[in-house]
């Protein structure tokens, strides 16, 4: 879309540009110039207009050259910041000229990640940097402005960048090239895709096994379940005032105790036992998107929720952690964290979770995620189950499960081919 501006709120374009000749080279400034002064030396006009005439186109394509880029207003804008895989959102180009001179054979070269796909618009991979590059053309008359409405699919997960912009254009005549570029960026959040349990053949009523609530002596003063006598232990601020009038003598709420229940999902990002074996991107995607189903489950049963991953996140070199916690809040962290997190392992697993585990409640139930299964990792569980802790192990494909008395396993293998959740025992 072209339309004349009557205003518009923008940034200009940092820097200076980038110019250079496509033809008139040092020898075909120095052979005008000869020309031109042998025309004057022989007082041959027609020679010294060959010259003149070169030297002049030379120098207004030149000057053109180094103001088409002048003045520029370039913005970009997404209609949704947040999307999930398979969504398309769009992206909004905008260029607009502010100055008298026009901008002709326009190309802009928008940088997005490969994992984004842009559609109705040509664009090539940039090498090995994991960009792609969106291709765009067009010209500016004066006081003009162009828009190009880009639908980007979003096909994985991650933190993606847009940015930075390469622009280009020249003189009329094709003799010079200007370049400058747009050195902001935007970002994309792709959360990764949560299933339900049932489609991940976990069972969706009792994922963790037959969990007891814990009841603290945290009471709740909303909910109310009957009066009695006062005490002297009791708290002023529990006496019931119109029911004491009513009965003469001082009576208390009794309040009912608040029942919480918490989950701790523990992320191994490890592909195999040892890390010069390499990473299998399928097997981590898979295991994050199965910690995004739980979690996502967990705080729909109104599962206070936390996270920790043996990965960093995206623009970071600490480990993926997410406290325990609960509400829209809570479910925010969880999924960005996870759509950062890098799908690689930066750290031990196991060392990871033993250092995490003390600090963890010991009423908190402990999910573990993985693809894989260490000697470490067995030991770490074995640990665990031995202290009291009510741990899950989610282990996906094929790994080879330690047999330990209270061990609760539920099973899953890529592709959505679980098998029945069973209890370990030895």
């Amino acid at each position: 879309m072209t339309r004349l501006l009557s205003g518009f709120d923008s940034g200009r374009l940092p820097g200076a540009a980038r110019s250079r000749s496509l033809f008139f080279t040092r020898l075909w400034r120095y052979a005008a110039g000869i020309v031109l002064l042998a025309g004057l030396v022989t007082q041959s006009m027609a020679i010294a207009l060959a010259g003149g005439l070169a030297i002049a186109t030379m120098l207004v394509s030149r000057g053109w050259n180094q103001l088409t880029l002048a003045d520029l207003e370039f913005t970009r804008a997404l209609d949704a910041n947040r999307a999930l895989p398979g969504d398309i959102v769009n992206l909004e180009i905008s260029l607009t000229n502010r100055k008298p001179l026009p901008t002709s054979a326009l190309r802009i070269d928008e940088a997005i990640d490969e994992t984004l796909a842009a559609h109705g618009y040509r664009s090539t991979l940039s090498g090995g940097s994991g960009k792609r590059l969106v291709h765009l053309t067009g010209q500016l008359r004066p006081w003009e402005q162009q828009t190009w409405s880009i639908p980007v699919e979003c096909t994985g997960r991650g933190a993606h960048r847009i940015g930075p912009a390469t622009l280009r254009s020249g003189d009329p005549f094709g003799f010079f090239a200007a370049r400058t570029d747009s050195t902001d960026n935007l970002e994309l959040i792709v959360y990764p895709r949560v299933h339900p349990l049932a489609d991940l053949e976990l069972p969706g009523q009792r994922p963790l096994g037959d969990q007891l609530a814990v009841r603290t002596p945290i009471t709740d003063p909303m909910r109310i379940r009957g009066l009695r006598d006062y005490r002297p232990e009791d708290s002023f601020r529990s006496i019931h005032w119109k029911a004491t009038a009513r009965h003469s003598r001082l009576q208390v709420k009794i309040q009912e105790p608040v029942t919480t229940l918490s989950m701790m999902i523990l992320l191994n990002l490890d592909s195999f036992e040892h890390a010069w074996e390499g990473v299998h991107t399928d097997n981590v995607e898979m295991s994050i998107e199965v910690a995004a189903s739980y979690a996502m489950w967990a705080l729909d049963a109104r599962y206070s929720v936390g996270l920790r991953a043996n990965g960093v996140v995206t623009g970071s070199d600490q480990a993926l952690h997410v406290p325990v916690g609960r509400g829209q809040s809570q479910q925010l962290a969880l999924m960005t964290g996870l759509a950062k997190l890098e799908a690689y392992a930066t750290l031990s697993f196991a060392q990871t979770v033993a250092a995490a585990v003390p600090s963890i409640p010991l009423g908190c139930t402990l999910v573990m995620i993985t693809p894989m299964m260490s000697d470490d990792i067995a030991r770490l569980l074995a640990t665990t189950v031995s202290a009291g802790r009510r741990t899950v192990l989610v282990p996906l494909g094929d790994v080879d499960v330690p047999q330990l008395p209270g061990l609760i396993v539920r099973e899953f293998y890529p592709g959505f081919a679980g098998s029945d959740s069973a209890e370990a025992a030895a």
